[in-house]
């Protein structure tokens, strides 16, 4: 069944105009924001370029039936994924954070994937390059697997793709994990907000199993205390982080809400942790007002207002 999406469809990049706030906020709906400080020049050329690679793909994929994607991964128009499954995401990512993703070619996979391995996101740091979903095969007829929700999956991710030239780590996995139905992964998911994270939990774990080893079978002398600090203080220090930036959060919505913005959540979501500092700060509308003049140089910020106070803070 055909998803509809809830925006418009964007004009061509090379149509944009700096004054066309109707055409920017459709880009910024469909899950291409501009960086913090990006002039309009860099934004529509970046915009150009992933439009062009898609075409190019595009004709790739139609003459030859197949592909090769970030050098390494072979895909083929049969293992295309349908937009309606991608667009899924869309119920989920259009009332809470106010974009659909329409420009995401997606791909099942069937070969060299792991065993509970659901599907992921693959994007360029710099954003000039398209991103490209994979979906485990599974997901051609069935919406779970695992763990796995189709729907949860995709949004997951593409709430990263929209928040990619944000580049704003502190509460990225926190805007990703609001998308899930369980208030277990909303509440803990931004835990882990970096790679070393995980080693950050494991490790001092592994060590206390293979010093309690070594002080069973060969050394009972052996202090084994440090090791249960480090074991149990880590993972402490996770949940404060967390906890710490679960506040942050929403104090700043609750400031934003104050002010009169409706879609406070919509407008965080396109923040860096600086500008939610500012944001906590705001004691009324006429320090909202205030904020907003001293951004008028930030496309991205002149998007932001267009689309999210402009009308009362009703988003459009």
């Amino acid at each position: 069944m055909m998803v509809s999406l809830p925006y418009p469809e964007p004009p061509p990049p090379e149509q944009l105009q700096e004054n066309d706030l109707a055409g920017l906020a459709a880009w910024d709906a469909a899950g291409m924001p501009p960086e913090p400080g990006e002039s309009f020049a860099a934004y529509q050329q970046r915009l150009i370029s992933c439009e062009q690679q898609l075409e190019a793909m595009e004709k790739v994929l139609a003459e030859e039936g197949r592909t090769r994607l970030f050098d390494n991964i072979e895909v083929t128009a049969a293992d295309r994924v349908p937009p309606e499954l991608l667009h899924e995401a869309a119920e989920i990512t259009a009332p809470l954070y106010g974009f659909a993703v329409r420009r995401c070619p997606g791909f099942f996979l069937s070969r060299d994937v792991g065993a509970l391995w659901g599907g992921c996101l693959i994007n360029d740091s710099e954003g000039a390059v398209p991103a490209v979903f994979f979906l485990r095969s599974h997901f051609r007829t069935r919406e779970r697997f695992f763990i796995y929700n189709r729907r949860e999956l995709q949004a997951h991710e593409l709430c990263h793709l929209a928040r990619q030239m944000i580049r704003d780590p502190e509460l990225e996995e926190f805007f990703a994990y609001q998308t899930s139905p369980s208030r277990f992964r909303r509440y803990l998911g931004n835990c882990f907000v970096r790679q070393r994270d995980a080693l950050y939990f494991m490790v001092p774990a592994l060590l206390l199993f293979v010093a309690q080893m070594l002080q069973f079978f060969w050394y009972p002398r052996m202090l084994t205390w440090p090791f249960w600090i480090a074991a149990v203080g880590f993972p402490l220090y996770l949940l404060l982080r967390n906890a710490m930036g679960r506040e942050n959060y929403f104090r700043a919505q609750n400031r934003l809400l104050a002010c009169g913005v409706t879609a406070a959540q919509q407008v965080l979501f396109r923040t860096t942790a600086a500008e939610r500092e500012e944001i906590r700060k705001l004691n009324g509308p006429a320090d909202w007002e205030a904020f907003l003049a001293g951004k008028q140089q930030d496309l991205r910020w002149r998007i932001i207002r267009y689309r999210f106070t402009e009308t009362g803070g009703a988003e459009r």
